[in-house]
């Protein structure tokens, strides 16, 4: 799911039993703008989706993701590569911090997943004081 970046797209993957139902309603305007994109986060080379959108005001880069290498076990198919290397570095890649080179926070799961966002260069971090028309 991490690397489809819609709830439309992850829902045509799933049964009513795994809970289909729960991606079917409104997502944001631009979550099906799916784009390729790789990043190096706490040094692991993580491949997934990004997007770009306003926060209150300044532009916000979000990447979610997953491990290179468990991506590409994962595409070939080889479900027992991928579930070996998934159990033995389980308890190596969970954290929850900010990556500097990154510039922002980084939320990395111990299945290889992976959730960053920052501003982008140049963004006000105060709040928009827009008047509302």
């Amino acid at each position: 799911m991490t690397l489809t970046g819609s709830g439309h797209a992850t829902a045509r993957h799933l049964t009513d039993r795994q809970g289909r139902k729960r991606y079917t309603g409104l997502e944001h305007a631009a979550s099906t703008s799916v784009q390729d994109a790789a990043h190096t986060l706490f040094g692991n080379e993580y491949v997934g989706t990004d997007h770009v959108f306003r926060l209150n005001g300044p532009r916000v880069e979000a990447f979610s993701g997953v491990d290179e290498g468990v991506f590409r076990l994962s595409a070939r198919s080889d479900i027992e590569q991928y579930r070996a290397l998934v159990h033995a570095s389980r308890h190596r890649r969970h954290r929850l911090t900010i990556d500097e080179d990154w510039g922002g926070p980084v939320s990395v799961h111990a299945d290889g997943s992976v959730f960053a966002r920052r501003l982008l260069p140049g963004q006000n971090e105060e709040p928009c004081a827009c008047s509302s028309r």
